[in-house]
């Protein structure tokens, strides 16, 4: 009997181990529009919050973690110094028919977000705006202040990951036979997959050698986001009929289940 309790003790370890180095908070909603509430993790707390607003596409800054970018029927708001509270301090930064997906681009006092698919980057300075590309698939990122990356679909019907670059308005492919880029909130880390395979999620350092990936017994796994070391993912986990916001310790796989039941139309995590 004791070598049994001491097996089940130390399984129980090293799964605890195995999410040791997690920190930060994700924040998720499970649908399009205000009905839904925001969900947060804390994650050093291990402590759930719930917001009910009226705001959806909600996304953390990518230059100041304690403010967030949302929308608001047709308007892009930036909420400042949020609360797990609610949403109450907030700045209009743009207008325009049916916008979504905001996020803010990094060292950049600028925008992007989708309008009628339409992936478009707006200056909040000079208040003009840059279309980029149309949008067939959902899911974009910012590789720096200067590079933005979404999936196109190409005269083949083959998926690749694209480039953009503001500075000289050039578009090339950063990565072929790829699709759904999502990079790590430090910019380090990109995870993407590959072909039209949905249940493995590669994830590699931008500027280095590390490169890993994970394979889940799921139909697929999307949408996802890599941690700022590159050790971890966050994703939605779907079924035939449900899915499931995990956490996967990228190197040995082991997975914890956080939102069960839920699959979220956008997701974040800040570190």
């Amino acid at each position: 009997m004791s070598i049994i309790i001491f097996i089940v003790l130390l399984s129980v370890f090293q799964y605890y181990k195995s999410f040791y180095g997690l920190k930060g908070e994700i924040m998720l909603m499970e649908g399009e529009a205000p009905s839904f509430p925001v969900l947060i993790y804390d994650i050093k707390n291990n402590k759930k919050y719930e917001i009910r607003n009226i705001f959806y596409d909600v996304q953390y800054d990518a230059n100041n973690g304690n403010n967030l970018i949302a929308v608001i029927d047709n308007e892009i708001y930036k909420i400042n110094e949020y609360q797990r509270t609610g949403f109450a301090n907030r700045q209009l930064l743009y207008t325009g028919e049916n916008v979504r997906y905001p996020k803010f681009v990094p060292d950049k006092n600028a925008i992007s977000f989708t309008q009628k698919d339409k992936l478009t980057y707006y200056d909040l300075d000079t208040k003009k705006s840059i279309v980029i590309a149309k949008l067939l698939l959902p899911g974009y990122d910012w590789l720096d202040s200067d590079t933005v990356l979404f999936t196109e679909v190409d005269n083949s019907g083959s998926l690749n990951i694209m480039a953009y670059k503001i500075s000289n308005n050039k578009i090339y492919v950063f990565k072929k036979d790829a699709a759904y880029p999502s990079l790590s909130y430090n910019k380090k880390f990109l995870a993407y997959q590959r072909g039209n395979v949905r249940n493995v999620v590669y994830i590699e350092e931008i500027n280095g050698s590390h490169r890993k990936s994970v394979r889940v017994n799921s139909i697929g796994l999307l949408p996802y986001k890599p941690s700022s070391d590159g050790n971890y993912l966050i994703g939605a986990m779907y079924y035939a009929g449900h899915a499931d916001v995990v956490i996967i310790n990228v190197t040995n796989n082991k997975i914890r289940k956080i939102f069960p039941g839920i699959f979220p139309s956008v997701l974040d995590w800040k570190e």
